[in-house]
Parts: C-alpha cells; structure tokens; sequence
C-alpha cells in the first residue's frame, strides 16, 4: 500500500494528466483479486463476482456501480463531492479521475462497491 501512495504521489507531482491517474487506478484494479478486468472497446471494464462494476474511458472517465442502496445511504457525502455524478443509470456513479484525491476517493468506491454488489 505504501508504493502505491508513493507512485500516486509522485504522478501528482509531476503534474498527472486524467489519463495517466485513470492508468494508475486501472493498473491498481488489476491487481485486486476480486476483480476480473475486461477490455471492451476504446474502455476497461471489472467486474467482480460476475457483475460488471467499473467502466473506465481513456479520459479518466469512470463509472462505478454502488447499487441503489449505497448510493441512498452516502447521498449527503456524495453530493459534497463535485466529481461524483449520481443519477445517470440506476446504481451507477461517474467519477472524473483528475487526481491524486480522485484517484483514491475511487479505489475507495470501488471497495465499497465489490461489497455491496456481493450481497
């Protein structure tokens, strides 16, 4: 854990582009065992338990499926953060990975949603 705070930290320094923050956090999922990566397209999908929970563009786009429950529950938190979008699809969540916060506020999300979706 403390190489990829020190690899997100020094991509922050050197002024990180989206894309490049998006790439770290692929590469970071791709490690995580509860998670199968998928490429489809121009994007990267996970999917854990068989269920698709991330989709992530080349732009440092991401989307995260927390379930309509979680989504209930974090509402006050979520719509404090500007770059959580809720209420595109049911469930679903976009983030826009711009940065080091970002970056760890969606690795959080995702930790989060591999257990909401396994209930």
């Amino acid at each position: 854990m403390s190489e990829t705070i020190g690899d997100m930290a020094v991509l922050a320094s050197a002024g990180g582009t989206a894309s490049e923050f998006a790439a770290f956090v692929a590469a970071q999922l791709t490690a995580w065992p509860d998670l199968v990566p998928r490429r489809k397209r121009r994007r990267l999908e996970f999917r854990a338990g068989g269920v698709r929970i991330v989709r992530m563009t080349p732009d440092g786009t991401a989307e995260l499926l927390l379930t309509e429950s979680v989504i209930e529950r974090m509402a006050p938190v979520l719509a404090d953060c500007a770059q959580v979008v809720t209420g595109g699809r049911p469930g679903w969540v976009s983030i826009r990975i711009a940065g080091r916060a970002d970056a760890e506020l969606f690795l959080s999300l995702v930790s989060v949603a591999i257990k909401a979706n396994a209930a």
